[in-house]
């Protein structure tokens, strides 16, 4: 049975998704059914960037009667393992990112484009804080705020006329 987001509801998951599920459980979290349809949904998703609204929807059309505070629950612990990134984007809206690799995240403030960033972009940042204060970045959660080309007239669009993956 097929969800919005891709994947399946995972009877054997695959690779990734046990990872995941190894992971919360090494963390002391129980695997319930409900958790491992939110890892599904992650790992499945047409989207690396996903809302818990979106993750709340994909799981509701395999289970109409899923509880929307396990998908927070499970996105927040996801979070505080380091499997997943949570972006704050403008309007207080968060996005949950699942990477493939490591990167960093530019975050348009004016139309909360999400854009991915070489992971080599603050190399010499973390070396420098290593280097002058001993302080390892943990350069996998960087989020960088700002204005994309678009917001700020770069490109020749104006604001409201641009479209970004987000």
């Amino acid at each position: 049975m097929a969800h919005p987001l891709g994947g399946s509801v995972p009877g054997v998951p695959d690779a990734r998704a046990a990872e995941i599920l190894d992971r919360l459980r090494d963390g002391g979290g129980r695997i319930t059914h409900a958790r491992k349809l939110v890892v599904e949904v992650l790992v499945g998703g047409a989207s690396h960037h996903v809302t818990a609204p979106e993750v709340v929807e994909a799981v509701r059309a395999v289970d109409p009667d899923f509880h929307e505070s396990t998908v927070y629950r499970t996105l927040d612990r996801l979070a505080e393992l380091g499997v997943v990134t949570r972006i704050e984007v403008a309007g207080g809206t968060a996005v949950f990112h699942l990477p493939e690799q490591a990167h960093h995240h530019l975050v348009c403030e004016g139309c909360g484009a999400i854009i991915g960033a070489d992971p080599e972009l603050l190399a010499a940042v973390a070396a420098r804080l290593r280097a002058e204060h001993g302080f390892v970045l943990r350069a996998e959660a960087v989020t960088l705020p700002g204005r994309c080309a678009a917001c700020v007239g770069l490109s020749g669009a104006a604001p409201a006329d641009h479209d970004h993956p987000h």
